[in-house]
């Protein structure tokens, strides 16, 4: 028994000290490569209901669609979608309808909507998509950025405060001002995966606002109703020169793996100097011009002082060599709360927002502006915030008077072949022919004195709809001279 004891030790020690032999493989260094991505990747069935937790490395394929069959010349588009929105960190809704995919969809085409813009529960920012370092989560992007039917207008990093910085950096010596490795990896991801599905980019959002890193009194503050600095911020500012040379970067590699790309240059929050006198030219100075392809605004002031601060802006962009690119306000609106008094203060009601959805909307039109964008489509809160009632619906889904403007715009005057301006005065007669693709003639007039309607008139109503959302039209005659008001005419 004692050397059937001995054997049987002896036979162990000979397996532990084989087995030792098979050491496991150095941990390492670097994360393994990610599986290539096809040209035409699998598309797996759109899953609203799944958890916006990131996934691991292994990125399931996205599959080819059949042709797309969206707008050509886009014209008209609505901003920031709320699809899944949910006021918690990090959760999805997934099941109230009018957040869903299907049924935001649904109305876009009623609507007679062309381009979407700013889906963020769906939409490829950083902090989204890649929330850790090679986690990605792409199945909010799938079941959305991938629709036929309507042209999504993709915002590149974050937000607000874009820069090459990975969004799992927690400290301002993190701050990255060049494309680095992480930054290599965000982009060429997104890019390879929905080059197929996206045809224009934008490389982040009102990046202007990096004056509030500036050192100094400057640094210290915060434009109202922004976000705040994200926690790796960079102590010795991040400057418009600093900022062309990123973008160029980052336009670089997007056409890199997608040639067909059209690039929309971070859009300008508002008209101001500093926009277009400091930082426009900062970032052309080291950027180049040729790095983007479209020229980007916002306006969210009243609508006088755009009938004087749109033609100033496109005697700068002469200046700089800009002239010959096309321009997008890919955001402008206004609120229906009279509480809210910043940005407007007409002051505010359901009837100055419907009133705007036409003097915003015509006059970027009239002054040149190929596409323009309405902020918002449903409202985060109907009173609170310093974004409140901005949409076209409430913030239960309920119908605003402005959704039955928009309507009204887009069913009478999109397609246009061209808008052209016959006045536009903050103090007296605004007015504006629309000639649309059909060879329709039609004009839209507001402000104050009388304005003689035109030969071939026959129609006119206030864009400002009834209690059921219809219109009031009325019969015209050439020649006759109306009275107008701050509220828009329509006429045909």
């Amino acid at each position: 028994m004692r050397i059937l004891k001995y054997l049987t030790l002896a036979w162990l020690a000979l397996n532990l000290l084989a087995c030792s032999s098979f050491t496991a493989a150095p941990a390492a260094s670097t994360p393994p490569p990610k599986p290539p991505l096809a040209t035409k990747p699998t598309l797996p069935p759109p899953s609203p209901g799944s958890s916006s937790a990131p996934v691991a490395a292994a990125i399931p394929t996205l599959a080819a669609q059949p042709g797309l069959r969206r707008p050509k010349n886009l014209q008209i588009g609505l901003n920031f979608i709320r699809l899944y929105w949910s006021d918690r960190p990090n959760a999805l809704d997934t099941t109230t309808p009018y957040l869903q995919p299907d049924a935001i969809f649904r109305e876009f085409k009623d609507l007679g909507v062309h381009a979407y813009r700013q889906f963020v529960k769906a939409d490829l920012f950083w902090d989204v998509v890649e929330p850790r370092d090679n986690q990605w989560n792409f199945a909010q992007a799938d079941a959305v950025i991938t629709n036929p039917d309507f042209e999504p207008l993709v915002t590149l990093f974050r937000m607000q405060y874009a820069s090459p910085t990975p969004p799992w950096a927690t400290s301002p010596q993190q701050f990255q001002k060049k494309i680095g490795a992480e930054a290599t990896d965000y982009i060429e991801t997104v890019v390879k995966r929905y080059a197929p599905y996206v045809k224009y980019w934008e490389i982040g959002n009102e990046m202007a606002f990096w004056r509030a890193a500036d050192p100094g009194a400057q640094g210290t503050k915060q434009m109202e109703g922004e976000e705040k600095l994200p926690a790796a911020y960079p102590l010795d500012g991040f400057s418009p020169r600093e900022q062309g040379i990123f973008l160029a970067q980052a336009a670089a590699l997007i056409r890199k793996h997608d040639p067909d790309a059209v690039i929309v240059m971070t859009g300008l929050p508002g008209l101001d100097d500093y926009g277009y006198g400091t930082w426009l030219p900062g970032i052309l100075e080291t950027g180049g011009e040729d790095w983007f392809d479209i020229v980007n605004y916002h306006f969210y002031n009243n609508w006088e002082s755009f009938t004087l601060l749109r033609p100033k802006f496109q005697e700068q962009l002469k200046k700089l060599g800009l002239d010959k690119k096309p321009v997008w306000c890919t955001e402008t609106g206004s609120s229906s709360n009279p509480a809210l008094t910043i940005r407007t203060n007409y002051p505010n009601s359901l009837e100055t927002q419907s009133a705007d959805v036409f003097r915003r909307i015509v006059s970027a039109w009239g002054n040149g502006d190929a596409l323009v964008v309405w902020h918002t489509y449903i409202t985060n809160s109907d009173t609170v915030g310093t974004w409140s009632a901005y949409g076209i619906r409430t913030e239960k889904g309920n119908p605003q008077p402005s959704l039955y403007t928009f309507k009204l715009l887009t069913s009478e005057l999109v397609p246009f072949a061209r808008v052209e301006k016959i006045s536009a005065d903050a103090r007296g007669v605004n007015a504006y022919k629309i000639t649309t693709q059909a060879g329709a003639v039609k004009y839209v007039a507001w402000g104050s004195g009388n304005y003689t309607l035109p030969s071939g008139v026959t129609q006119v109503t206030s864009v400002i709809p009834k209690a059921d959302g219809s219109f009031a039209w009325q019969s015209a005659q050439a020649g006759k001279s109306i009275a107008l008001s701050a509220n828009p005419v329509l006429i045909k």
